[in-house]
């Protein structure tokens, strides 16, 4: 049955744009072509849900790394650097303004 959810994902559904009603209407598909049985539907729902949020966070993973690499290749700063600047300007304004007191 796996195998039949892996193939029904990948044959132009795309993972990311299924939704839970797009998963029922394709899981009743499977039901009539009898690959998948009626007392099997919310398992198979499951399983194809399951694989979609699996996917989507593998392929966001990717974006973000894709992009982490984009950035560091061209040399711009990332929100880390900016923070870590932001902690370090901050520190050195409280030094300073302990050495004007003190």
């Amino acid at each position: 049955m796996l195998d039949i959810i892996k193939k029904s994902i990948y044959l132009g559904l795309g993972a990311a744009s299924l939704t839970k009603e797009r998963v029922d209407k394709l899981v009743d598909e499977l039901i009539e072509k009898g690959q998948v049985a009626k007392d099997d539907k919310a398992n198979a729902v499951k399983d194809i849900m399951d694989k979609v949020e699996k996917e989507e966070k593998e392929l966001e993973k990717r974006i973000k790394k894709t992009v982490n690499e984009a950035i560091e290749s061209v040399g711009a700063a990332t929100q880390n650097d900016i923070d870590e600047l932001k902690k370090q300007l901050k520190e050195l304004e409280e030094k300073l303004a302990e050495m004007k007191a003190g």
